[in-house]
């Protein structure tokens, strides 16, 4: 038996989904939402929940660096200063820009801080050990989980939308 397969406009085929499907979480295009006002305002409230979560682990990471000391650390403290950054600008991004790509490098860089944070409490970073007794870790750790979770719902979901509107 053999399986149809379609083009789409990109030239991409797609087999029950596969392949488009995954390329539609970096597309850059426009999720329309607005015709059906419970998926609108879903969609809506996950966005706004990733931006201000993206927002905040950006703040903290401003804080360890600015007042905790954490820009003392020889490596590891710049690297503080630019998720400072880079979650700011995230969040602005999510905000200004909401396509599934932005979704998607979103929650990477949240799955990114987590990784390092675990990575530093199990066996040291680039020669720092954290603490989990130390300032907001415990609180990081969760917030920036419930980021990731919230930032893949919402790049899926505004995939979806894509796809839907095919």
């Amino acid at each position: 038996m053999t399986e149809r397969t379609s083009f789409n406009r990109a030239g991409v085929g797609r087999a029950g989904g596969g392949l488009s499907n995954v390329l539609l979480l970096a597309s850059v295009r426009r999720p329309e939402l607005r015709q059906r006002r419970n998926l609108f305002v879903a969609a809506l409230v996950l966005r706004l929940a990733g931006v201000g979560l993206l927002a905040w682990i950006g703040w903290v990471h401003w804080i360890l660096w600015q007042n905790e000391g954490y820009k003392t650390i020889p490596t590891d403290g710049p690297f503080f200063l630019v998720d400072a950054i880079a979650g700011v600008v995230l969040a602005v991004l999510l905000l200004a820009w909401p396509r599934p790509l932005a979704g998607l490098l979103s929650a990477g860089f949240a799955a990114s801080t987590i990784l390092a944070l675990v990575i530093s409490l199990s066996v040291g970073l680039f020669g720092f050990k954290e603490l989990i007794s130390a300032h907001y870790v415990v609180l990081a750790l969760v917030i920036e989980s419930i980021a990731l979770v919230i930032l893949l719902a919402w790049t899926v979901f505004a995939a979806w939308a894509l796809r839907a509107r095919r």
